[in-house]
């Protein structure tokens, strides 16, 4: 739906349908537990519970933001 941030503090916002905007609740509680399986802790926002947010530390390197990434790309691609 949206992301937005601030620093490295970031929200996805996920949504069901771009145009409707639908709140995806259930598959943002299944990117999160896909996530941590796979060593990723990320947090939950938003009123509804549908947006993901990132908080690295600030002594993230490139290395391990790649692997934040990948494995957010893995996860979705499973939903």
């Amino acid at each position: 739906g949206d992301v937005r941030g601030r620093g490295l503090l970031l929200g996805m916002e996920m949504v069901k349908d771009r145009e409707s905007k639908e709140h995806a609740v259930e598959e943002a509680a299944k990117l999160m537990d896909r996530c941590k399986d796979r060593g990723v802790l990320l947090g939950k926002g938003g009123l509804k519970g549908n947006v993901i947010r990132i908080a690295p530390p600030m002594t993230i390197n490139a290395e391990q933001v790649d692997q934040l990434l990948e494995a957010i790309d893995q996860s979705l691609a499973e939903l």
